[in-house]
């Protein structure tokens, strides 16, 4: 029997870590337990958009992209014919072109995530699908028109987002004058094993300090974590710890962190390789959670994609609320905190008995985030399945 194709865009090579591959890999892994081939296709979309971890910068030069890809892809069942990465000279490696056209042309869908990504080709399959993971981002750009996520939107008929709240009572985020069906980020649990869970492990926090500029819209400001952070950036002064921050990004105080208790560590040296991501996590004996400004000041209902591989190793998680407490079972495995006191409240319930938080993070995971669930319930919304 020949299994249908799904063309799955994303940025694994663009931004070679971990945990971003993983982001995109397990929509990947989803769709193959639901009897789907998939065919992976990235782009660079803007000038200087690739990564390279060997120089430290920001490239148009798709060699380290391609040598990221031809070694994790396999991992995942995508070998050099069911791949496509396409250049800013508008190049095809892997796949090629030819080899490209003709699987958009019997593809059952494109699946879009989060990387805003056009291109004439994808005209030649029909039904497209977006995933919107950067809430309030995406729709004040499309609202203003502005960048290429409003350019990318455009062509997609069928949009999801992490703003599970959109369109209800004390949610700011817009519509855009589209309509928008909620979701949330997929781990495919069966890559995941649980062992080794221990309260007495570091707390740790896995983010990107400052993404971008802040974000203006109808006379309000939305910012990125630090915003947050500066909230609870004296928590291990107030809490037991040890509590770990593998933080990245420009203007990072470490010097302030590390005199305040944070046990600062290269992200790169714990999120290049899967098998150190993976050890990152199994080293872990929870996840801190802080989330963008902007996800918490709309209360978007947006939740973690790292928080989900942290619950499918049996991790507790505590995630700052951004109401989705609406959708996601909290208290046991996942606890919300919004202000110091709430989180030192969440802490000490980790204390009281952290074997029954750790199981319960692994049935949350299995229950509310696996991935063969979750995008089957995304396809019939998009009217796929």
């Amino acid at each position: 029997m020949i299994k249908p194709t799904a063309v799955v865009i994303g940025g694994v090579g663009k931004l070679p870590y971990a945990g971003m591959s993983l982001y995109y890999l397990h929509h990947v892994t989803g769709l193959q337990r639901l009897g789907y081939e998939v065919h992976y296709v990235e782009r660079q979309n803007r000038s200087h958009e690739s990564y390279d971890p060997q120089t430290g910068t920001m490239t148009d030069d798709p060699r380290q992209a391609l040598r990221y890809l031809a070694g994790i892809l396999p991992r995942f069942g995508i070998d050099d014919g069911h791949y496509s990465f396409i250049t800013r000279a508008d190049e095809c490696f892997g796949s090629g072109w030819e080899r490209l056209r003709m699987v958009l042309d019997s593809a059952a869908f494109v699946l879009t995530v989060a990387d805003p990504t056009w291109f004439d080709e994808l005209e030649r399959c029909s039904r497209r699908l977006y995933i919107d993971g950067d809430p309030m981002f995406t729709q004040v750009a499309m609202a203003t028109g502005a960048g290429t996520r409003a350019e990318a939107a455009a062509h997609y008929d069928c949009l999801f987002t992490y703003a599970t709240r959109i369109g209800r009572p004390g949610c700011t985020v817009p519509a855009a004058g589209r309509t928008w069906i909620g979701t949330r980020p997929v781990v495919d649990t069966a890559s995941w094993s649980v062992a080794g869970a221990s309260r007495s492990l570091p707390v740790t926090a896995v983010m990107h300090w400052a993404a971008g500029a802040d974000l203006e819209f109808e006379g309000r400001t939305y910012g990125h974590k630090n915003r947050e952070f500066e909230r609870f950036i004296d928590l291990p002064r107030r809490a037991r710890g040890p509590f770990r921050l593998a933080v990245g990004g420009g203007g990072v105080p470490r010097a302030r962190l590390e005199a305040l208790g944070w046990n600062v560590v290269n992200p790169l040296q714990h999120t290049q390789r899967l098998e150190d991501f993976r050890a990152l996590i199994s080293g872990s004996s929870a996840d801190f959670g802080v989330a963008k400004n902007a996800y918490v000041a709309s209360q978007s209902g947006w939740f973690s994609d790292r928080s989900t591989c942290f619950l499918a190793s049996g991790r507790p998680v505590l995630h700052q609320d951004t109401g989705c407490g609406d959708w996601l079972p909290a208290g046991k495995g996942v606890l919300l905190f919004s202000d110091m006191k709430s989180l030192l409240e969440a802490l000490h319930s980790l204390d009281a008995d952290y074997e029954e938080h750790a199981r319960a993070a692994r049935s949350i995971a299995e229950e509310h985030f696996e991935a063969s669930a979750v995008l089957e319930k995304m396809l019939q919304a998009g009217g796929l399945r």
